[in-house]
């Protein structure tokens, strides 16, 4: 199949599968602003709040687009609020609370993501925003939920990691436990928030009925556990830490290539392994009894990764790659960032795709995941400036006049 041909019913005046709905974001870091993020890559309209003159963290952490440290120019702002609007409100104060709730009343979908109770402190607890919209579907995003004896602790993506036992099994053999990178639970987070949001507006549209949705960053990080809570709690077993490999079979590893570079081969279920024979000159190994069966190479792991990588050593990483990849082995070079903004498959697949910016031109940033042939999804334009949108929303949306806005800017509520 084609791009051309998957798309070839798609509507061309489609904002996207979501085009119509409203989400109200209030919130900082990563996982809150990432459900918006979604909402607004499948074509809602996402209004973002922030705190006048300060704005999200995000907007001041290297790296920045130029030396100016503009924190409309921080790449991980951009990054992770493309495509929404955004406002300046003061919501500590009882003014911007009332405009908040006005802001409310139009939406669909209200994102939240601070400590619990915080904002039932602020009189904009799901209670107090549905008495204004009672179809409004809320969801809050914290580390530990609405309630259990953790709810009260502020919630990080390392931490959740600590704790849901992603941790404890990520690193060396013999090392110390490790992280993920690249703020990882934070986005699954993110996702299973606009998940269940989706999911609640679904519910609404058969009913009318709007609801809270509760997601948590160590909840997360668990659900991502695969079988290992059922394993460890009911069979009694536990994962150490193994670096780049696993216990199951073997091949399956990072390996060094004669250039510097590496590969990751997957190489343990028995359709493979006499593919990887055939392609490093060792057909003798295929019904060697130290290889022959998954777990014949799982106890001989340290064997089969000996001959394997002597192989990979001898030769650069992308001859290594297309040599196996024809053999319909499964590999792939191991990429930066930088190689997979430039690499053919991820731009013709839009996994990277480019937007343009009003001062900083062409940007090359993340695509949407999902591929809709009728309603396409598509980053529709750069993250906002602090404040981009405030005559906009207050002025043409809740119908503020002139005076009233310069007075709410003096005093600093917008």
């Amino acid at each position: 199949m084609t791009r051309d041909e998957f798309y070839c019913d798609a509507d061309p005046a489609s904002r996207g599968p979501l085009a119509g709905y409203r989400v109200l974001e209030v919130t900082q870091a990563v996982a809150g602003p990432v459900v918006g993020t979604m909402f607004a890559d499948l074509g809602a309209e996402v209004l973002r709040c922030e705190l006048p003159g300060q704005g999200d963290m995000t907007r001041w952490i290297d790296p920045f687009l130029d030396d100016s440290r503009d924190p409309n120019a921080a790449c991980w702002h951009m990054s992770v609020n493309r495509g929404k609007r955004a406002v300046t409100l003061d919501i500590r104060t009882a003014e911007g609370q009332a405009i908040f709730r006005d802001l409310a009343r139009e939406a669909d979908v209200l994102v939240e993501n601070f400590t619990p109770g915080s904002m039932q402190a602020l009189g904009l607890d799901y209670p107090a925003i549905r008495a204004v919209n009672p179809a409004i579907v809320y969801v809050s995003v914290s580390g530990f939920g609405q309630w259990g004896p953790l709810h009260a602790m502020r919630g990080v993506d390392t931490v959740a990691q600590a704790m849901s036992g992603m941790m404890s099994m990520n690193g060396v053999a013999g090392g110390d436990p490790l992280i993920s990178t690249a703020n990882l639970v934070d986005h699954l987070t993110g996702w299973q928030g606009a998940i269940g949001a989706m999911a609640a507006l679904l519910h609404r549209h058969k009913t009318g009925e709007g609801q809270y949705i509760d997601v948590a960053l160590a909840d997360t990080a668990i659900y991502a556990s695969d079988q290992r809570i059922m394993a460890a709690h009911n069979a009694g077993r536990q994962w150490p830490r193994m670096g780049n490999t696993i216990d199951m079979g073997a091949p399956m590893n990072c390996y060094r290539c004669k250039d510097g570079g590496y590969l990751y081969l997957f190489a343990i279920l028995d359709t493979l392994w006499p593919r990887v024979c055939a392609v490093i000159g060792r057909e003798d190994l295929i019904d060697d009894p130290r290889c022959k069966g998954m777990r014949a190479r799982a106890q001989n792991r340290e064997f089969v990764d000996q001959v394997t990588a002597a192989w990979i050593a001898a030769h650069d990483r992308d001859e290594a790659v297309r040599r196996l990849q024809a053999a319909g082995v499964s590999v792939g070079p191991v990429l930066d960032h930088a190689e997979v903004a430039q690499h053919a498959q991820f731009l013709e697949h839009e996994a990277v795709v480019d937007m343009q910016h009003p001062r900083y031109g062409t940007l090359r940033t993340y695509g949407v995941v999902p591929k809709f042939s009728r309603t396409p999804a598509r980053v529709r334009g750069p993250a906002p400036d602090m404040g981009q949108h405030n005559d906009e929303v207050y002025r043409d949306q809740l119908g503020l006049d002139a005076a009233r806005l310069e007075q709410l800017k003096a005093r600093n509520i917008i």
